[in-house]
């Protein structure tokens, strides 16, 4: 047992860098390494306590541990959910300013082309303002005869003055639009739009007039005289008729009057001259026009086609803008529900920290209590031990004493024999015998006295070691419970094997011991029988007749009436042989010394 127990004690380390680990990593906690307890120890109330207690500790954590890393699997898809949605927006919200860029762009372009129309029209404006002069001019006397045609050109000439009037409205109205939308202010497209749809009515509203001007000029051309085809050409120009009639008056003027002179035919030779100029300058100024005309229906036409796709553009864009709002309310309740989950979360991990940092403060007071209480049956395991040393070798000691005692017994039983076999050989010296024989019986009672002594001491010995193994019996309960709280802390599966095999030859020396011992206790007590039937058949073979069988040591019963008179009272003086252990009464000294080596053994 001693062996055992400082096998336990050299093997109980103190908790080294490794428990860290345990308790950090996940992996250590879900192994579920049962530990390797003796058989006396396993249905221990105390020892499943604990065990059930560090397990539940152990899954607690494992679990505590899972939550938090799904807590953070969910938090980073969150992020990187948010993440993209926000580079959605920018992106939405960057392909919209694209847009509306090139939407200004589209309009600045718009007002440019309307400012270059605008410039080409001043010209056109100045030609008609500068050809109304000519007509409102007052025209050259004419003859009778050339008094009738041009009435109904002066009816043309009237009824062809209103679209002429209205092209110079509908001009000014576009070129005082113009100006306006110049210094309109940039309110928005909306307005831009608004501003370009009016300046397409308004050039739709001149083209119409324009149609209608050709179509009066045509009627009037169908009614007119053929020769007058010339005014109209004229007045679809806009310039008045009243210059070719002066013209045709001149030439009916210069026919009665060539008898007169010729000086007046030649100034109307130079006036005719310049009239054909005049004529073609008007021509081409007519055809340059109506180039202008065609110019501004193709640019109509482009203005309308942008105009219709500003307009889809606007609806698109509208649309865009209305989902790009849609989708940033969306987004904002999603971050503001995000939000949320996220303080929560936050909630909920702070609480876990807590409660993980209350469970490692815990862990570790328990750990330095359970260290402490180590120690302390360390101390005590080490205190029972030296007692235990003392006790052993104050045993040893006493067993020595012992067995010179009874090296001392066996050399007074053989000069007991000794003197015994004198006696029966000298009568004569029976009396020195006998008082040898007194000397030797107080020597016996001596001895016994000491073998009581020392019975005695052997019962306290025994009763010590009896309470010695009672508390040897609890040393490896707590010598249990301490590993058991080593094995939160040590490498828990080498400690026990090892504890195991030394526990195993520790008790395959205790068998062996036993062995010895019960192998030396048998040879011991066939030494002490044999001794013992040694003795009595040497006393048989020695006892004396009859009359002298009272002083013989054998084991026939005493008969004190058939000695004679001085052996009588010698025997009466003999005490009562007695065993202290059990009370037997014997009735010589060697059978008492039998029957005390029989009850000790």
């Amino acid at each position: 047992m001693c062996a055992a127990q400082k096998g336990w004690s050299s093997t109980m380390v103190q908790p080294g860098s490794s428990d860290c680990s345990m308790m950090g990593d996940d992996s250590s906690l879900s192994r579920g390494a049962t530990p390797h307890l003796p058989a006396e120890l396993a249905g221990h109330e105390v020892v499943q306590h604990f065990l059930a207690e560090n397990r539940d500790l152990k899954e607690a954590i494992r679990q505590s541990n899972h939550m938090l890393r799904g807590r953070y699997q969910e938090f980073l898809q969150f992020q990187a959910s948010h993440k993209e949605e926000k580079d959605f927006l920018m992106r939405k919200f960057q392909e919209a300013r694209i847009v509306v860029e090139s939407l200004q762009l589209e309009r600045a372009e718009l007002r440019m082309q309307l400012e270059q129309a605008v410039q080409e029209l001043g010209p056109l404006k100045s030609q008609q303002v500068t050809g109304r002069g000519l007509s409102c001019s007052p025209p050259l006397p004419c003859s009778s005869t050339t008094s009738r045609p041009s009435l109904p050109d002066l009816g043309a000439s009237g009824a062809q003055e209103e679209p002429d009037t209205v092209t110079l409205t509908q001009e000014e109205a576009i070129l005082a639009l113009v100006p306006e939308m110049q210094t309109q202010p940039k309110e928005g497209p909306e307005e831009d739009l608004k501003a370009l749809q009016e300046a397409n009515q308004a050039l739709q509203e001149e083209k119409l007039a324009l149609q209608a001007e050709i179509c009066m000029l045509k009627q009037a051309g169908d009614i007119s005289v053929p020769t007058a085809e010339s005014e109209i050409k004229i007045k679809e120009n806009g310039l008045p008729v009243e210059r070719p009639l002066e013209l045709e008056s001149l030439q009916g003027a210069g026919d009665d009057r060539k008898s007169h002179g010729g000086d007046q035919a030649q100034q109307l030779d130079q006036k005719l001259k310049e009239a054909e100029e005049e004529r073609a300058a008007l021509c081409q100024q007519l055809t340059s026009a109506q180039e202008e005309l065609a110019r501004l229906a193709t640019r109509q036409q482009e203005t309308q086609q942008q105009l219709q796709q500003v307009g889809e553009d606007k609806a698109s864009l509208k649309a865009q803008v209305t989902s790009l709002l849609g989708e940033l309310q969306e987004s904002q309740s999603r971050l503001e529900s995000s939000t949320q989950e996220k303080k929560e979360l936050e909630k909920r991990v702070r609480g876990a920290g807590e409660r993980l940092q209350h469970l490692e403060r815990e862990a570790e007071a328990r750990g330095k209590q359970h260290s402490v209480q180590v120690d302390q049956l360390r101390l005590k395991v080490q205190d029972l031990e030296s007692a235990l040393r003392v006790e052993r070798q104050s045993a040893t000691e006493e067993k020595k004493k012992l067995a010179q005692l009874q090296g001392a017994y066996h050399q007074l039983f053989q000069e007991y024999d000794a003197h015994i076999k004198a006696s029966m050989e000298n009568e004569k010296r029976s009396k020195v015998l006998d008082l040898q024989a007194a000397e030797l019986s107080e020597q016996l009672q001596q001895a016994e006295e000491a073998l009581v002594v020392k019975q005695e001491l052997i019962d306290k010995l025994k009763e010590e070691a009896e309470q010695h193994k009672a508390i040897m019996e609890t040393v490896p309960v707590l010598k249990a419970q301490a590993e058991i709280y080593k094995t939160d802390f040590l490498a828990e599966r080498q400690a026990r094997e090892k504890l195991h095999e030394q526990r195993e030859a520790l008790l395959e020396q205790l068998a062996q011991l036993q062995r010895d011992c019960e192998k030396l206790k048998a040879d011991s007590e066939g030494a002490s029988r044999a001794l013992m039937e040694e003795m009595r058949n040497r006393h048989a073979e020695m006892r004396p007749p009859p009359s002298q069988q009272p002083y013989m040591m054998g084991v026939a019963p005493f008969h004190p009436q058939l000695t004679p008179g001085p052996r009588q009272s010698i025997v009466e003086e003999q005490p009562v042989y007695c065993c202290p252990k059990c009370q037997y009464k014997a009735p010589d000294m060697d059978t008492l010394q039998i029957h005390i080596m029989d009850c000790i053994l």
